[in-house]
Formats: structure tokens, C-alpha cells, sequence
């Protein structure tokens, strides 16, 4: 077949939402690849040996970052917070889990980016936002207090794309979703040929189905009025995340190539905060290409990082982020304290699990979710990380296992004591 006949797009057409996974100036729909998956734009690469912090940008949103940004019509009934999940949530100071990450992750990993003292060198609005962290400046403080703020359910901003992936335009009758709101799926090779293109090995599928078993477990203690569970939940996700930062950025945050990015990008008055990674993947459109912060976002307010602008926009009103020119998105991903960048890497994940929730495609959601010949109701389903981006809207390479090793060794950091 010709690439005519291909229903593929060039990634300067801006009028289409577009799959991440382009190579040579092309790239697809969700539809398009599970339609066409011999695309070449619509393969896996391998990891950049030149930059092991950091998976191909194709791996990331199937979102271009010049996509036309799209109004939310949200629901004026509905201010769309956080539900209320009860005490399940409350009881741990995420303070301490903070330094919980900050000594067991840092510690696997040899090094001490999450447990640093940053300075306010660089700021930006969402540095300043949250008064709990103003004398907490840790990467390790950023990651735990939005766990802690993205634990119970909300009603996930997705509307610009929400169509590619069975879901209504509207969020009014979205059922809330956070990181303790439902189950983690099984996790077996079956399982996993039908939610990632890479199914992983025998031993890193044991990781991921006993964090899973974990999670389930710590989530009914916590749900159960249990302290500890409340506990041992928050600081199952708190290593997650912090090894996923090391996986995306923090293990080359401050090389030479990051520091060359960064001069070529940086506003006036800007200079790259230690321990902030940018990245350049020549690969991607100009619009796409560049990547900042703990967990690697473009300094653009439309595409892939726009439903966390919408979300953090709904969830603190007060501190609202604008659109802005290219500078002044580099100041907010790649702010000194990554408080925005920290709170969209978590928000990433339980956008991943609004789409497995609320679609009404079973190829939108895991196969333990299908009931008959439908789907099960929204409050039933599990969820589970290990989706493909052109499936359930997965930013991060490594929980796709898109290089075919990156997931065992961010579970083996996970389990590294």
C-alpha cells in the first residue's frame, strides 16, 4: 500500500489531534495505528544511548503541540473537584512521605536529586501557589504533596481529545477518578498483549502484577479506615513517581546537552535551575520537540500538556496559568521548584485512568473491564498504567515499556529495597 492511501498527516496539519509516535515528519491517529500498526510512524524506538534519562518523544502524548486548543465546556453545575472519598486519604502527612522518598529512591538510585534543598532562582506562578510547600523545596516535597492532592477522585479535564478515545466532549458525566479511586488490573502477558505493544519479560510482569497486588491491598486497608494503609499506599505511589522521575530526566538533568538546550531556549532573565533537564528530540516537529523538567513536558500550552493547564486551572482557581509565548511556558515547566511539572506528571497517570474509567470502547480499557458484550459501569473497572498512548492517552514511555526494558528497570527501582 501506498503512504497515499495511509490515512496519515503530516505533523505541520494543524487541524487534526494527532499520535506522538512520528518519525520523518509524519505521524497518526490512534485510529490510524491500531488500524495501520506496520507504520513506521506508528513503531517503537529504541532508547536514545546518548540519553538514558530519557525515552523517544514519540513515546509520549499522541497529542502535537500544536494543536488548536479547544474550549471546555466543563459543566457550570458541576465545579468538577475533587470527590469526596471519606478519611481514605487523610491520616499520613505527606510531608513524611516526602522524606521517605527522598531517602529510599535517591538511595537506589545513587544519587540525591529528590532530596537537594532547590533554590528560588527561577520561579514561576505555580511555584508560588501552595503555601504547604513554601519552606518545603525538594523535588522529593513536589512529587508527595500532589499525590497526596491527586489521590481522591475528580473529574479529569479532557475534552480536546476526548472523541479519539470513546469518551463524551463534555465532562459533566464523568465518573472522578485519582490514584486511590479504583484498582489496578492483573498484570499477565495476556493482559499486557492487549493494552502495550511491547509485552515485557517473565520477571518485570511479576513486578508490575505485585505492584499492583499492593496497591489493591493498601488501597482496601486505606478505604477500611486503616492508618497504615493509608501509609503504605501513599508510599507505594511516592517511589513510583520518584523512579519515574529518575527514569524520565533526573538521572541527566545536568549535562552538557541539557544545559545546551536550555541556553538555546531560555527568555531573558531565565537561567536552568539545577537538577531542571531539557531535552531536544530532533525528531518531533519544531512544536514538539523540546522536553523540560522531572517529568519532561513541552514549553507549550496547547497539546500534550494542556489538559494539566485545564485540571491545575479548575483545582486552584486562585492561581490560574495562561496561555503564554514559548519563554513563558519555559518558566513553568522548567521552574526551579517543578511544582506544575511535578503535579502534571502525576496528573499524567490518572489522566490515563479517566480514559480506561469513562470510555465506552473496550479497546479504550483493559479486558478484565468487558462485561458481556459491553463494558462494565465506570465504578467497577479497574485500571491499570501499562497502556499504549494511542489507547489510553499514556504520556510515559517506560510504563509502555516502549524500549522493551525501560519498565523493568523503573519497577526494579520501585523494588529496589
Amino acid at each position: 500500500m501506498k503512504r497515499g492511501d495511509k490515512p496519515c498527516m503530516r505533523t505541520y496539519t494543524i487541524a487534526a489531534i494527532l499520535v506522538g509516535f512520528g518519525l520523518l515528519s509524519t505521524s497518526c491517529t490512534p485510529q490510524d495505528c491500531a488500524k495501520y500498526p506496520e507504520l513506521q510512524a506508528c513503531q517503537d524506538t529504541g532508547a536514545n544511548p546518548d540519553d538514558p534519562g530519557r525515552d523517544p518523544a514519540g513515546e509520549d502524548d499522541p497529542v502535537q503541540d500544536n494543536d488548536p486548543i479547544q474550549d471546555d465546556p466543563g459543566d457550570p453545575n458541576d465545579p468538577g473537584g475533587p470527590s469526596d472519598p471519606g478519611d481514605s486519604t487523610g491520616s499520613f502527612d505527606w510531608q513524611l512521605n516526602a522524606d521517605y522518598i527522598a531517602q529510599i529512591v535517591d538511595d537506589n538510585n545513587n544519587n540525591d536529586e529528590l532530596s537537594l534543598v532547590r533554590r528560588r532562582e527561577t520561579f514561576s506562578r505555580g511555584d508560588e501557589c501552595h503555601a504547604p510547600l513554601q519552606n518545603n523545596q525538594r523535588f522529593a516535597d513536589s512529587i508527595s504533596y500532589f499525590i497526596d492532592e491527586l489521590t481522591s477522585g475528580r473529574k479529569v479535564q479532557l475534552q480536546g481529545i476526548a472523541s479519539f478515545y470513546g469518551m463524551p466532549s463534555s465532562d459533566a458525566t464523568y465518573f472522578p477518578v485519582g490514584l486511590m479511586t479504583h484498582p489496578l488490573c492483573r498484570v499477565t502477558r495476556s493482559t499486557l498483549s492487549n493494552t502495550v505493544r511491547n509485552v515485557p519479560d517473565n520477571a518485570t510482569i511479576g513486578l508490575a502484577q505485585r505492584f499492583a497486588d499492593d496497591h489493591n491491598r493498601f488501597r482496601a486497608e486505606a478505604n477500611n479506615g486503616s492508618d497504615q494503609g493509608k501509609e503504605d499506599f501513599k508510599k507505594l505511589w511516592g517511589k513510583f513517581f520518584g523512579c519515574l522521575a529518575y527514569t524520565e530526566s533526573l538521572s541527566t538533568a545536568d549535562t552538557p546537552s541539557s544545559q545546551r538546550v536550555a541556553d538555546r531556549l531560555s527568555p531573558r532573565g531565565y537561567r536552568k535551575p539545577a537538577g531542571v533537564k531539557f531535552y531536544d528530540d530532533p525528531q518531533q516537529s519544531q512544536a514538539s520537540r523540546y522536553n523540560i523538567g522531572l517529568f519532561q513536558f513541552t514549553p507549550t500550552y496547547g497539546g500534550n500538556i494542556n489538559p494539566c493547564f485545564r485540571q491545575w486551572n479548575r483545582d486552584y482557581p486562585s492561581c490560574s496559568i495562561s496561555n503564554g509565548s514559548q519563554g513563558e511556558m519555559v518558566k513553568v515547566v522548567g521552574s526551579s521548584l517543578q511544582h506544575f511539572n511535578a503535579y502534571c506528571g502525576v496528573h499524567k497517570l490518572v489522566q490515563t485512568f479517566s480514559v480506561q474509567v469513562n470510555s465506552s470502547k473496550s479497546r479504550n480499557t483493559h479486558p478484565d473491564n468487558r462485561q458481556g458484550s459491553g463494558l462494565k459501569p465506570s465504578e467497577q473497572r479497574c485500571v491499570t498504567p501499562h497502556f499504549w498512548a494511542g489507547w489510553a492517552y499514556n504520556h510515559f514511555g517506560p510504563l509502555q515499556n516502549s524500549t522493551g526494558s525501560n519498565l523493568g528497570k523503573l519497577l526494579r527501582c520501585v523494588y529496589a529495597q
